[in-house]
């Protein structure tokens, strides 16, 4: 058994550990990515953060307090990512995985938003072992609870190899040509607020020739008024863009994409898919990057 001179605060003082680094991650980690923070203590790779990670995220157990009848209500952050199930929803995470099966896992990095479940990372791991995610969640409650669920779950704590607590944005704002083998970008939201994160993402090219940008959106039936899209059907456009375009009801998320990925040479969709996601109607666009 240990003594209590070689733990701190529950974690055991082995190997290059000591106080001052414990004190140190607990205060950075919330505010630096996990690479930022390895280089920080004097760590080659983010590996030897996990277990530390493991260790500070168990519970003390303390004494049990009689419950008290809350004052006020508390109100879930309106970006908190909370809708795991639905109609077809499954279907669209197999379509999802299938696509990501099709590129290597070696040297893989796939761009990716989990949310605190991991539930396609873990999906894709079932189906085929040895893929490498850098995960993103901007929402901060959300994103300790990603941390958690990472470091309880060897397997994807050898699969992550960065986490950020950032927008998607942010992440990639210095990020340069073929960063990611592949991009699972599941909003769930309306397009309008990621339309420039999208754009970003193909413009500069960040997704190797071969790889796959999924993405998930809210269905929006406004009319989209917009002369560039409506008057340009070139044989690019025919060939690159109109996959099972039977997209009722979807119709400016559905224009904006086609839109996107017409002036972004270099890509196709490869896939439309419909689904219901609790209440609100959901469509799925597989995009890839074009390596003929």
């Amino acid at each position: 058994m240990k003594n209590n001179d070689t733990i701190y605060k529950n974690v055991p003082l082995t190997g290059i550990r000591t106080k001052e680094m414990i004190d140190i991650i607990i205060e950075k980690r919330n505010s630096m990515n996990a690479k930022e923070l390895a280089e920080l203590v004097g760590f080659d790779s983010f590996r030897p953060l996990v277990g530390i990670f493991r260790y500070l995220n168990k519970e003390t157990p303390k004494a049990p307090k009689a419950p008290k009848k809350p004052k006020f209500i508390i109100k879930t952050a309106k970006n908190t990512f909370k809708n795991y199930y639905g109609s077809g929803k499954d279907k669209a995470r197999d379509l999802i995985a299938e696509s990501i099966m099709l590129t290597k896992r070696q040297s893989s990095n796939i761009l990716t938003l989990p949310a605190d479940t991991w539930i396609m990372e873990k999906n894709i791991l079932k189906k085929k072992s040895g893929y490498k995610f850098t995960a993103v969640e901007r929402d901060k409650e959300t994103y300790l609870k990603m941390v958690k669920n990472m470091v309880d779950n060897p397997i994807l704590s050898e699969s992550v190899i960065d986490m950020a607590n950032k927008s998607i944005g942010e992440v990639i704002v210095n990020n340069g040509e073929d960063t990611y083998s592949s991009a699972i970008l599941d909003y769930c939201g309306f397009i309008d607020s990621f339309y420039q994160e999208i754009d970003d993402v193909m413009k500069r090219n960040l997704i190797k020739k071969g790889g796959y940008i999924t993405i998930t959106l809210a269905e929006n039936d406004r009319t989209l008024n917009n002369s560039n899209y409506t008057n340009s059907y070139s044989n690019t456009y025919i060939k690159n863009c109109c996959v099972d375009e039977e997209i009722n009801g979807a119709k400016v998320t559905n224009d904006l994409i086609n839109f996107l990925v017409y002036n972004n040479v270099g890509y196709k969709i490869v896939k439309k898919f419909k689904y219901r996601d609790k209440k609100v109607n959901m469509l799925l666009f597989i995009i890839k990057r074009i390596d003929e």
